[in-house]
């Protein structure tokens, strides 16, 4: 019970880091960590690290929203789209081997990951700014695009806060302090959809949720306040690595 409880406790550490820093989902962490020294099943695991997103994301998003790095109104398109793939991610989870989606999903983190490290190197403040002036983007397309994200998350838990941070990235060309706050905002109505669907089937472990997810909450908060006083350079330097390492890590599990 105690190296269990240990393992919640560390597992709550590293989601609230990924949330707070990134705008990420903790499932590739969670979910491999459940599934491993837990013995729980997928779907078990899927829908407890849904459930740590929710919990996370409020708190993150609260940092963000707070400092003016929440634009809910760019938010709502993906917020749409991703409400309306979860419940179709969640009534077919049982029935199409998550393996394929995962592999490509994991192929295209890592190539977003190079993207961002390229990036980095010619990034400026100015041009963040100029950026976010010159948007001119169908909210139309933004729901279509993220429907596959919700889609994901019914079905393997990743409740959209790496595509959702890239959507803001590269479509909404929102500065990468902004994107991180907004993608995290969608992220929490995303994770709260899927999170519905698998609590009606009855595949949710409570007792991690809460623990991790109150931990998560502590972390995120810390690490949310990090996040925003990162040079953008250096955020797009862990935003790169980040995205790389979990494609790795979700190709090899």
């Amino acid at each position: 019970m105690y190296i269990f409880f240990l393992e919640f406790v560390v597992l709550g550490i590293i989601v609230g880091a990924l949330t707070g820093v990134l705008g990420s989902s903790g499932v590739v962490a969670v979910v491999p960590a459940l599934i491993i020294i837990n013995s729980e099943l997928p779907q078990d695991a899927i829908g407890t690290s849904l459930l740590i997103d929710v919990i996370t994301s409020i708190i993150v998003a609260y940092v963000y929203f707070r400092r003016g790095r929440v634009n809910i109104k760019k938010g709502i398109p993906m917020i749409i789209g991703a409400i309306i793939g979860s419940q179709i991610g969640v009534r077919v989870a049982f029935l199409i081997p998550p393996v394929y989606i995962k592999i490509g999903f994991a192929i295209f983190i890592i190539a977003m990951g190079m993207y961002s490290l390229i990036r980095k190197k010619n990034l400026s403040q100015n041009e963040s700014k100029k950026n976010i002036k010159n948007i001119n983007i169908n909210a139309y397309g933004v729901v279509l695009i993220s429907i596959p994200i919700g889609l994901a998350t019914g079905i393997l838990g990743a409740s959209g806060g790496i595509m959702f941070l890239i959507i803001a990235i590269l479509i909404l060309k929102l500065d990468i302090k902004t994107a991180v706050g907004t993608a995290t905002f969608a992220m929490i109505i995303s994770a709260f959809s899927g999170t519905v669907g698998y609590l009606i089937i009855g595949h949710i472990v409570i007792l991690a949720a809460i623990i991790i997810g109150i931990v998560s909450i502590i972390s995120g908060f810390i690490f949310s306040r990090i996040g925003n006083n990162l040079n953008p350079l250096t955020t797009y330097k862990i935003l790169g690595s980040v995205f790389i390492i979990i494609g790795i890590v979700q190709i090899i599990l």
